[in-house]
C-alpha cells in the first residue's frame, strides 16, 4: 500500500480506499434492519406517499401535513425508491449512504492538500468510523445528506482560506459552496447557512487581531466565491419549491415550520428532547467513538496551533461557535452536532502528522507543539477514562442485550463483544505508551470489524427489539390462516410510525373507541390492542354490541418509550 500512496495516483487510490471503507461500514444491515421509530419511519413513509399520491410539493404522513423540514430529502428518497422498489425500506436509506460517503470523500479532498496523504486518509477514515455517522448512514433521514452539503460548503471555504496568497482559487469552488448552501437549505433550512456564517464571522473577528503573516489580506481570500452568481444559484435551487409549497398550502408550510418546529426548539426542550448546556460535550466520547480516544488530546494540543496554522485556525472557527450555539439551544438530539465532526477528524489528522514530524526530528523545536496548561492536561485523561468505560460497557451490553430482550444467547453478540473488548484493550495499551498512530490503526480496524457484525447480524436478529416487524409477521401469518382477514388494520396503544410503513399507508393509528368502531365498520379487518388499552377497548366493543375474538398476542420492547408492550390481535367474532 505504501507504494501506491507514494505514487502519482496516490489521491485516486486514497479515494478508492475510503469508498470501499464506506461500503463496508454503511451497507451491512441496509436491507435487513427494520424501520427505526420514529423519525426514520416518518421520513420514509412521507416519501413513499409522494410516490403513491403523485404530489411532490406537499409533505404528508398519512393524512397529517408534515410541515417541519423542507422537501430535499423527500425528493431524494422518492427518486431512489422510484428507481428501485418503493415497497422496500432500503431505497429510502440510499440517500443517507450517499451523503455519508460524500462527506467522507470531501473531508479527504481537503485533508490531502494540507497534510501527508496517510494522515489525510486517517482523518477521513476516522470520520467514516464514528458511531454517529455510521448510524445516520443507516437511517432514512436528513442528517447524513445534510452533513455532505455542509461539508461541501466548508471545504470550499477552507480551500479559499488556506491557499497561498499568490495562488488563484479553483474556478469551481464557488459552485461547491453555493450548491452546498442550496442543498442544505432544501434539506434543513437555516442550519447550513448558520454554520458557514458563524465560521466566517469568527474568522473575520479573529483575523483582525492576527498578524498579516497569518491573514495575508484578511478578506481577499473570499474573492473566489462569486457571491452574486452564487446567490442566484442558491435562489434558483430553493425558491421554486418554496413558492410552490406556499401556494399549495396557502402559506401554512413556512409559518408552521417556523412556529411549530423551529421556534419551539429554540425556546424549550421540544418533544421531550430538552437537555442542559454541556450535554453534547458529555456525549462526545460516545458519539465520536471509537475515534474519541484520539479526539480529546487532539483538541487540547491543537488549540495553540490556530495562531500559526491557517487550516487549524479555520477548523477551530468551524467547530467552536456552532458547537456553542447547539449547546445553548434547549432542544438537543445527538446528531445536531454531526456537521462539526469533519473538522474534528481533520484536527486529528493534523495532530498525528505533527507527532510524526516531531518523532522524526527530535532535536528540532517544533512550532506546532502545543503547550497546554495544567488544567488542560486533565481533559485527555478524563476523555480517555470515559472512552475506556464506554468500550467495556458496550462490550458487556452486546452480550446482555439479547439475553434481556429475547431471553436467548446470541453468538453474533458475543463476536461483536469480543471485537470491542479486544480493540479497547489494545488501543488503551498503545495509548498509554504514546503510540498514537498505532492507536489510530487499531481503532479503524476494530470499527471495520465490529460495525458490520452489529448492524448486519446482531441488531436485525433481535426479535424483541422490533415490535413493528413482529406485528407485520403476525398479521401475515393470521391472513394466511384466515384468508378473509384481508381488511385494514387499526392499532391502539401501540402507534409507532413504523406500523404505517410496514403495514401500508391506510393503517389506522387510533384510540380505543376508534379501534372498536373499526371492527364494526370492517368485519374483515384487524384491531391491534396494547394491553394498557385492553380494558377500555372491551368496554367500547361491548357498548357497540360487537363480539370480538383474540387471535394472537405478542410481546416486545418499545424502545421509543422505553417500555415493554403486549399487543393482542382482535377480529370480529366468526359466526
Amino acid at each position: 500500500m505504501t507504494k501506491f500512496l507514494d505514487g502519482p495516483f496516490a489521491a485516486t487510490f486514497g479515494y478508492l480506499i475510503l469508498f470501499c471503507l464506506c461500503l463496508v461500514l454503511f451497507l451491512p444491515g441496509m436491507t435487513t434492519l427494520p424501520p427505526f421509530d420514529r423519525d426514520e419511519a416518518r421520513f420514509a413513509q412521507a416519501s413513499r406517499q409522494m410516490l403513491e399520491e403523485g404530489d411532490y410539493i406537499r409533505i404528508k404522513f398519512q393524512e397529517q401535513d408534515r410541515h417541519k423540514k423542507p422537501v430535499g430529502i423527500y425528493w431524494l428518497q422518492a427518486a431512489s425508491a422510484r428507481l428501485t422498489n418503493p415497497e422496500a425500506l432500503w431505497p429510502y436509506r440510499l440517500p443517507s449512504v450517499l451523503g455519508a460517503v460524500l462527506a467522507v470523500l470531501l473531508t479527504f479532498s481537503l485533508a490531502r492538500r494540507a497534510m501527508d496523504i496517510r494522515f489525510a486518509l486517517a482523518a477521513a477514515a476516522l470520520l467514516a468510523c464514528t458511531i454517529l455517522l455510521v448510524t445516520e448512514a443507516h437511517l432514512a433521514k436528513t442528517d447524513a445528506m445534510l452533513l455532505a452539503s455542509i461539508t461541501a460548503m466548508q471545504v470550499a471555504l477552507a480551500r479559499c482560506y488556506i491557499r497561498p496568497a499568490d495562488q488563484q482559487p479553483e474556478p469551481w469552488l464557488w459552485l461547491l459552496f453555493w450548491g452546498g448552501m442550496g442543498g442544505s437549505i432544501l434539506l434543513k433550512g437555516p442550519v447550513g447557512p448558520m454554520i458557514s456564517g458563524l465560521t466566517l464571522l469568527t474568522l473575520f473577528i479573529a483575523d483582525r487581531r492576527a498578524p498579516e503573516t497569518i491573514t495575508y489580506g484578511r478578506f481577499a481570500w473570499l474573492s473566489g466565491l462569486r457571491p452574486k452568481a452564487g446567490l442566484l444559484l442558491t435562489a434558483a435551487m430553493v425558491l421554486p419549491w418554496l413558492i410552490a409549497v406556499s401556494l399549495a398550502t396557502d402559506g401554512s408550510f413556512v409559518s408552521d415550520a417556523v412556529t411549530g418546529d423551529l421556534l419551539p426548539k429554540l425556546i424549550s426542550g421540544h418533544e421531550s428532547h430538552g437537555a442542559p448546556p454541556g450535554m453534547y460535550l458529555l456525549l462526545f466520547t460516545l458519539t465520536f467513538w471509537p475515534g474519541s480516544l484520539l479526539a480529546w488530546p487532539t483538541l487540547v494540543q491543537t488549540w495553540s496551533l490556530r495562531k500559526t496554522d491557517r487550516l487549524v485556525r479555520f477548523l477551530w472557527a468551524w467547530i467552536v461557535p456552532s458547537w456553542i450555539v447547539f449547546e445553548l439551544v434547549p432542544t438537543k438530539l445527538p446528531h445536531y452536532v454531526l456537521p462539526m465532526y469533519p473538522a474534528i477528524a481533520l484536527l486529528i489528522g493534523v495532530w498525528l502528522a505533527t507527532l510524526t514530524q516531531r518523532a522524526a526530528h527530535p532535536g528540532v523545536s517544533s512550532t506546532t507543539a502545543g503547550s497546554p496548561g495544567r488544567f488542560a492536561t486533565w481533559i485527555p485523561k478524563i476523555g480517555a477514562g470515559l472512552w475506556l468505560a464506554i468500550g467495556v460497557v458496550l462490550g458487556i451490553g452486546l452480550i446482555v442485550a439479547p439475553l434481556y430482550l429475547d431471553k436467548a444467547f446470541s453468538w453474533w453478540g458475543v463476536l461483536a463483544a469480543l471485537i470491542v473488548l479486544a480493540m479497547t484493550a489494545l488501543a488503551w495499551r498503545a495509548y498509554q505508551e504514546g503510540r498514537m498512530t498505532q492507536v489510530c490503526g487499531i481503532l479503524l480496524l476494530g470499527a471495520v470489524l465490529v460495525f458490520p457484525v452489529i448492524l448486519g447480524k446482531g441488531l436485525p436478529e433481535l426479535r424483541g427489539f422490533w415490535v413493528s416487524r413482529a406485528v407485520l409477521q403476525t398479521v401475515d401469518s393470521l391472513r394466511r390462516e384466515h384468508p378473509d382477514l384481508s381488511g385494514l388494520v387499526a392499532s391502539t396503544g401501540f402507534q409507532e410510525p413504523s406500523l404505517a410503513f410496514l403495514l401500508g399507508t391506510p393503517t389506522r393509528l387510533v384510540n380505543h373507541l376508534d379501534a372498536a368502531s373499526h371492527l364494526l365498520e370492517h368485519p374483515n379487518g384487524l384491531a391491534l390492542v396494547e394491553s394498557r388499552q385492553e380494558q377500555r377497548f372491551h368496554e367500547a366493543v361491548g357498548n357497540l354490541g360487537l363480539d370480538v375474538e383474540r387471535l394472537a398476542i405478542i410481546r416486545g420492547f418499545n424502545y421509543s418509550k422505553g417500555q415493554w408492550v403486549t399487543i393482542g390481535f382482535y377480529a370480529a367474532a366468526r359466526q
